[in-house]
């Protein structure tokens, strides 16, 4: 290939490239930021899917959110019956793996509420998930909310923890937002006599020890190594 020719064989695929890069870039935009500890750098495709939900039913039942492999345990998110029930679940279904994906999540922001991620002991440390959260509801507010969970400093204090989220503007929430409710803060009495009925067999989860990843590692494969922590403003791992 003569010289001129490469030259100009260079600048179509500089130009090729200028022009797919966008592209690429905005291919799917990253979560919002959890508050408190932020999430480990997980595949990017699980990540669109309803973070965190999509993930952790990703790591709980490969997103089967069908799941009635004889373990025990059922649905996306590996719910134990008790814990089903306890929590309202039979409002929807006989068990999760027979409700729907939304119904299941309506079960699981329940028991985010009363016992934090830690639920999901496993799943939750491999995308550094921590701590209680409350998912925003329409007309919601911080004051509201910090009344909700007895908040020691009230929605002052509610704000603090999660100011990264909701920004500058305290007197606006949108729905569906995850907020961190700070240690030492109640339960809401919809969720208090959940607690103890889920919790009967598991006192420290209410999914049961370890989930599926922990205690039946066969049927879906085994257990995926901790992933290292990702910084807020590092880029998510491209397309494959």
């Amino acid at each position: 290939m003569s010289t001129s020719k490469r030259v100009r064989y260079a600048a179509v695929v500089a130009a090729a490239l200028t022009v797919l890069a966008p592209a690429r870039a905005s291919a799917g935009a990253p979560p919002p930021p959890l508050p408190g500890p932020q999430a480990g750098r997980v595949p990017y495709d699980c990540v669109e899917d309803q973070w965190p939900w999509g993930c952790l039913a990703e790591c709980e039942s490969s997103r089967r959110w069908d799941a009635n492999t004889g373990n025990g345990f059922y649905g996306g998110l590996q719910f134990w019956q008790p814990s089903w029930e306890g929590f309202g679940g039979l409002a929807y279904a006989p068990r999760a793996d027979l409700a729907s994906r939304a119904d299941q999540i309506t079960v699981a922001e329940k028991v985010l509420a009363a016992q934090g991620w830690e639920a999901w002991p496993v799943c939750s440390r491999r995308y550094g998930l921590a701590g209680r959260m409350h998912v925003v509801k329409s007309g919601q507010t911080l004051s509201s909310i910090a009344r909700l969970y007895q908040v020691k400093g009230g929605w002052r204090a509610l704000y603090k923890a999660n100011e990264q989220m909701v920004g500058p503007h305290p007197d606006r929430l949108n729905p569906g937002t995850l907020l961190l409710i700070p240690k030492g803060s109640g339960v809401p009495k919809d969720t208090a006599a959940a607690t103890g009925a889920g919790a009967s067999k598991s006192p420290a989860t209410a999914m049961g020890p370890g989930g599926v990843q922990a205690s039946s590692p066969a049927l879906f494969g085994p257990p995926l190594s901790p992933l290292p922590p990702l910084a807020p403003a590092s880029p998510l791992p491209p397309l494959r």
